[in-house]
């Protein structure tokens, strides 16, 4: 038994297919069929049961394929540990973005990070949080840029700012007459939603009280901002635009304003999250002031 067979076991019960899991490991199928049938030798009790193309993990394998999380994450910390031993400032920092925060964020901050990490340039992956969450837990990033809290799933965060949330809507609405608007105002099925597994979409249901399983608009959504406002221009419906992207988009629109939102949920805070035990943690807490100083003021607000 080694790691890497260890490895190919994860990526079984993962994936649920020889070949999708070959794919993921970089091998052939053949190969890590032959190295998980001789891992289960070498155990003695089979970790998977084949039924034609349907993989289900046993139910001793559920409990060896625990410890098998253990050993690999435990063999990753090790390898973390020796490749920054000399300097966690050096070396690829990886990094997450959700999706509604990367396009308005990284370019005006980006600058200021190249010159206070040279050497530890960004590497990054733009993606929707609950998969930046997996990558997380799987060591495939450093760190990553959210907007919800995670602090109780073994993750630590360091709080960057508070990110206003405005209304964008038709310039005939009512609401547009408003300099600001109470988010108690808001109609629910009026709210044009990101897609599902948008954190902005969660947050877009707070404001108004609604589970997931409620219809808001739920016959127009898309999978970005951008094409949500063109919908919105189109005279379609409304949406929840956080700040930076209200900076980026205002004027774009033809028929489109923007409106401050006030009361609960009006806002979002940015943060930064990484694995408990981590050795680039110096590395990440420098990414983090880099950030705080780039965001403009009048985009943000003080965090508590």
């Amino acid at each position: 038994m080694n790691i890497k067979d260890l490895h190919y076991a994860l990526a079984l019960e993962r994936r649920r297919s020889f070949s999708r899991a070959a794919e993921e490991c970089g091998v052939s199928q053949p190969t890590l069929s032959a190295q998980i049938r001789k891992l289960e030798d070498d155990l003695g009790v089979e970790l998977f049961e084949r039924d034609g193309r349907t993989i289900r993990v046993t139910s001793v394998g559920e409990l060896i394929l625990e410890q098998a999380r253990a050993a690999v994450e435990a063999t990753r910390r090790i390898e973390e540990l020796a490749s920054t031993r000399a300097d966690p400032m050096v070396g690829p920092l990886r990094v997450g973005v959700i999706p509604t925060l990367a396009p308005y964020l990284l370019p005006g901050v980006l600058p200021l990070v190249q010159s206070s990490l040279p050497a530890a340039p960004l590497v990054l992956v733009e993606d929707m949080t609950h998969r930046l969450l997996e990558a997380l837990r799987a060591g495939k990033l450093d760190a990553a840029l959210v907007a919800t809290d995670h602090q109780g799933e073994g993750f630590a965060e360091i709080a960057l700012f508070d990110e206003p949330f405005s209304l964008a809507l038709t310039l005939n609405d009512p609401l547009a007459r408003l300099a600001r608007v109470p988010v108690d105002r808001l109609d629910p099925a009026a709210l044009i939603l990101l897609t599902d597994g948008h954190c902005l979409s969660e947050q877009a249901r707070a404001f108004c009280g609604q589970s997931r399983s409620t219809n808001l608009r739920s016959d127009l959504s898309a999978t970005s901002l951008e094409t949500v406002l063109n919908l919105v221009d189109a005279g379609l419906g409304m949406t929840i635009v956080p700040e930076l992207a209200r900076t980026h988009m205002e004027g774009r629109f033809e028929n489109v304003v923007f409106r401050p939102l006030t009361g609960p949920h009006a806002a979002r805070r940015v943060r930064i999250i990484h694995r408990a035990f981590v050795p680039r943690r110096r590395a990440i807490e420098a990414l983090a002031a880099t950030i705080v100083r780039g965001v403009p003021m009048g985009v943000k607000s003080k965090t508590g």
